[in-house]
């Protein structure tokens, strides 16, 4: 149907305002509004609706009976699991690629499922440095009335992944068509370039993609790519990208005297002898802000499984398999990474038992709670990034020759996103962490007497609303430090468990 005609016009408008973020004026507030960020935990299947209010199941996001076209980035694939996740009569129709990181045996039964899948085209990308992987985990999907969908997620596709463990999803708008083809955005050509590392066999993808208007994804993408950087793409990938982003990204004014770095994440690789790359390149990354100069220096802290987290969980001993950190890497890291560690402890967001999967690397600052005994249990975020890069050199990559060179082993895929991408004329924006029992949380400004008392001054026409942005963490705050006096022991997964978990089970 023409678009010139009115009935065309209906049909794009419905479209266009389906792939906008909406943002929802609170009830109780009238100069506050909430708008949905994108980002959302994953369903966990053991535990109530209570603890899984306005999370995401694979089943949800693939449901659709308007999908017509996917491709699957992932590392480990069970095609079969995946695929009974499509409605049932798409199943063996929908044209589906999927990007995957396996390979021997698992790459051989993945080919072998594949056979049962006329409509499946495997692809293997290739990875040039030696112990690197494909582990990059998002979704094209493409829809019967033009639009198309980007996810950027945390798990693998595979059964237990989206069953009880915490996962993390990033789902855009519902992208238009361009009417204009040669138009383009940032994140549009950062997501072409990182599509380009595939080569040709992407080819036919990417040129899809390029019809598609990512404009309204508020959002930043932070990628890993195999390879040597340097140069001009020194700053493109990895680590050093996150510090080139973060250089323009202005932290509050609540985060400028006293703010918190949380790296969170399901594995640890092998960080060197000393904490040179942790704390002098990661984490100086991840400290870089475009006021720096005015901020003070922020804490950094590491949220990563015990043994007793592990062994009280909802697989038991079983969820520690997708937590490889290495005991011999420990041992070897240890002497330096013990002060920085903290429990996964996840009792008020609703995860306690459900262990991470999910990767999370935020900077922000704490919020005293309303009974004043300085216990902070929530916080207002100067950015938070959700991607599938775990706490190694492998994903973010290592610098080298002088610092003019990265070198990085892995695809690894990521969003970042901050208060300022979600600001305009009419509100000033402010991101704040939710909980199942609060989804729309408030500044303790909004609460106070004085403030509820002057509602003529806080609409005074020369003064902005409020947007919220309420992000879900998946953890508690405040953090809960190891105590190694105590007892607490960092998960490593290669050593035998001799003591039973909560299921009455050993590990050998």
């Amino acid at each position: 149907m023409s678009e010139n005609c009115p009935e065309g016009r209906s049909k794009r408008q419905k479209i266009e305002d389906s792939s906008k973020h909406s943002i929802i004026v609170s009830n109780n507030q009238p100069n506050v509004a909430y708008e949905d960020s994108g980002i959302k935990l994953t369903t966990v299947v053991a535990l109530p609706a209570s603890e899984n209010i306005d999370c995401v199941s694979l089943s949800t996001i693939l449901s659709s009976e308007n999908l017509i076209e996917m491709v699957q980035f992932n590392y480990m694939v069970e095609l079969e699991f995946l695929m009974t996740n499509l409605p049932k009569s798409k199943q063996k129709i929908i044209p589906t690629t999927i990007v995957h990181g396996l390979s021997g045996e698992s790459e051989k039964y993945l080919k072998d499922e594949a056979k049962l899948f006329k409509n499946v085209k495997l692809i293997s990308p290739r990875l040039p440095i030696p112990y690197g992987t494909h582990h990059t985990k998002a979704m094209l999907l493409f829809y019967a009335n033009s639009t198309m969908r980007l996810i950027i997620h945390t798990a693998n596709a595979i059964r237990r992944d989206w069953a009880n463990k915490t996962q993390g999803v990033y789902m855009s708008p519902f992208l238009l068509k361009k009417r204009n083809i040669a138009s383009s955005s940032e994140f549009e050509s950062d997501f072409m370039e990182y599509l380009e590392s595939y080569g040709d066999k992407l080819n036919i993808i990417r040129n899809k993609v390029k019809e598609y208007d990512f404009s309204t994804i508020k959002a930043i993408l932070i990628a890993s790519i195999p390879g040597y950087h340097v140069n001009e793409k020194l700053e493109l990938f990895g680590h050093m990208r996150l510090r080139n982003i973060l250089n323009r990204v202005t932290v509050p004014l609540s985060c400028k005297l006293d703010s918190t770095i949380i790296c969170q994440f399901s594995s640890i690789g092998s960080l060197g002898k000393d904490e040179k790359w942790l704390i002098e390149e990661f984490a100086e990354s991840l400290k870089y802000a475009k006021n720096q100069n005015q901020c003070s220096e922020p804490d950094i802290k590491l949220v990563y499984p015990t043994v007793e987290n592990v062994s009280n969980s909802l697989e038991g001993w079983a969820a520690g398999n997708s937590l490889p950190f290495d005991h011999k890497n420990y041992l070897n890291q240890k002497h330096y990474m013990q002060k920085y560690l903290h429990k996964w402890k996840a009792i008020e967001a609703g995860r306690d038992r459900a262990m991470p999967h999910i990767k999370t690397y935020s900077r922000m600052t704490m919020i005293p709670n309303s009974n004043n005994n300085n216990l902070e249990s929530s916080a207002e975020i100067a950015w938070l990034l959700l991607t599938s890069s775990n706490l190694s050199k492998a994903a973010w990559g290592a610098l080298q020759k002088k610092d003019k060179q990265l070198m990085i082993r892995s695809y690894e895929l990521g969003i970042l996103t901050f208060p300022e991408l979600f600001q305009n004329d009419e509100y000033t924006s402010v991101m704040l962490n939710s909980t199942p029992q609060n989804l729309k949380p408030l500044l303790p400004s909004f609460n106070s007497p004085s403030k509820s008392t002057s509602s003529k001054k806080r609409n005074r026409p020369e003064e902005k609303n409020t947007l919220i942005i309420p992000i879900r963490l998946p953890y508690d705050l405040p953090l809960t430090p190891y105590n190694f006096k105590d007892g607490d022991e960092c998960w490593t997964w290669n050593i035998p468990r001799t003591e039973t978990d909560c299921l009455g089970l050993k590990k050998f």
